[in-house]
């Protein structure tokens, strides 16, 4: 609860914080722009309003259009007011026409003086404006001066005091700002409550996980923080599998490491008897060859073992060859040994299996389960089937067993042997079936070993080209 609060108060600062500046740029640049840019716009907008009428007056007096007519026509179109005067060279009176004709037509300025400097522009340049400012009124005049060959015109347009209303704008936008601060203060609040509590889990989840405790994280905002949770859930998941998986290995490897030693254990016992004999002089003359056959199985067993890890570290090439040919020819190999156990062998091969894989695994995939056949088999009959059946290559080969005891799960493990059916002349390092098992993995056959009763059998499912 305390990791949570500090936790909640860090990200409440941050929120509250970066809000608030946000808010007051927001605000700082509206009244910038307000104070200094949306008056002067609003100006020089209406400057080029009255400029685009005195250009349209001007071309169409200079069509030879009557001034008056013109002018009459132009104010009721637009929302200005011009007069005229012929007189050209004085401008006091030249000021004091324009004033009374705008007063006429209901335009009175406080002042409206044409000064020396603005009449000379206008000589030169053609035209002029001028903003005259109302004291005590909420707008100001702008006025065009054009002079023309028929004489000077002035274009008066309204132009609203924009500053009163831009500080109730202003004001106004200072309580919309206080306003949005106090709702955005509340929605933070509600919004790290609703971030801290998950990220909190989540810590929590982490460290149990770390304890190798894999209990599920459970929460539910229906958004990206769901989604993280259902991640880590997959991952804790998967490091769990992982983690059985690696004690599974490690117990296998014990057991290995076991098995090892015992079947290690009777020869090299064997090799310092026999060899104290011979130094005791006791040598009947059997006594080397006994060594060496001792010698022999501890070197094949050592070389099964190597074998069997090399499996799944080498790339093996695959061709496509006769699965059915391969398979003859194993069982052509072995048929000396099914003769000298009595076992009657019965073969359903399907010939022309083509298959893509490698020759050398396959054949000893093959040799191992039928020589497995040979020493562990009951008397009677062995059967070996190999068809093509559901879109895939079935091999199954099927004997009598005297092993009542035989797990059918634990017959894969390396020296794993039923010793109450083992030929003892026959018996070998006691890992064909790991042998056989590895290579299915590697190339991703199926292997099984099923019993029913008495018989046993193995199947192994290739998938067909």
């Amino acid at each position: 609860m305390r990791l949570l609060s500090m936790v909640r108060k860090r990200l409440y600062r941050k929120f509250v914080l970066g809000v608030v500046l946000i808010l007051l740029f927001t605000l700082a640049g509206t009244l910038f722009a307000n104070s200094w840019l949306v008056e002067r716009f609003y100006l020089h907008e209406k400057r080029e309003y009255v400029e685009a009428i005195g250009d349209r007056l001007a071309e169409e007096i200079e069509r030879g259009n009557d001034p008056q007519e013109t002018i009459r026509t132009v104010e009721e179109q637009e929302k200005v007011l011009i007069v005229h005067s012929g007189e050209r060279n004085a401008p006091d009176v030249l000021a004091n026409e324009l004033r009374e004709k705008f007063r006429e037509k209901g335009l009175g300025f406080q002042r409206l003086w044409l000064w020396d400097q603005d009449y000379e522009r206008a000589v030169e340049q053609g035209s002029q404006f001028r903003l005259y400012s109302q004291n005590k009124m909420d707008y100001s005049i702008l006025v065009q001066y054009l002079l023309l060959e028929s004489g000077m015109y002035a274009i008066a347009a309204i132009v609203p005091d924009a500053g009163g209303f831009l500080s109730i704008v202003n004001h106004i936008g200072f309580l919309i700002y206080f306003f949005a601060a106090a709702v955005a203060t509340g929605l933070i609040f509600v919004m790290t409550r609703h971030i801290t509590k998950p990220l909190t889990e989540i810590c929590a989840f982490t460290r149990k996980v770390s304890s190798h405790d894999y209990e599920p994280l459970r929460i539910r905002t229906g958004d990206e923080l769901e989604e993280v949770a259902n991640s880590l859930n997959d991952m804790a998941a998967h490091i769990e599998q992982y983690q059985k998986m690696l004690e599974e290995k490690n117990e296998q490897m014990k057991q290995l490491l076991n098995d090892v030693a015992h079947d290690l254990k009777t020869p090299v016992s064997l090799v310092r008897m026999y060899a104290a004999g011979i130094q005791d002089g006791l040598d009947d003359g059997t006594f080397l060859d006994t060594i060496v056959r001792q010698n022999d199985k501890m070197s094949q067993i050592v070389e099964k073992l190597l074998h069997l890890s090399r499996i799944e570290q080498r790339e093996y090439p695959c061709e496509t060859l006769s699965l059915d040919q391969v398979l003859a020819r194993c069982v052509k190999e072995h048929k000396i040994l099914f003769e000298q156990r009595n076992l009657e062998l019965r073969e359903s091969i399907q010939p022309g299996l083509a298959f893509k894989g490698n020759g050398e695994l396959l054949s000893e995939l093959f040799s191992n389960l039928l020589s497995n056949a040979a020493k562990y088999a009951a008397p009677g009959a062995v059967t070996v089937e190999l068809r093509r059946e559901n879109g895939e290559y079935r091999f199954r080969i099927s004997n009598l067993t005297e092993n009542e005891d035989l797990d059918t799960d634990l017959i894969w493990q390396p020296f794993y042997v039923g010793e109450g059916s083992r030929n003892k002349e026959l018996s070998g390092t006691g890992l064909g079936l790991s042998i056989v098992k590895k290579i299915a993995e590697q190339f991703c056959y199926g292997v099984s070993c099923l019993r029913d009763g008495r018989e046993i059998s193995f199947e192994v499912r290739f998938p067909a080209e």
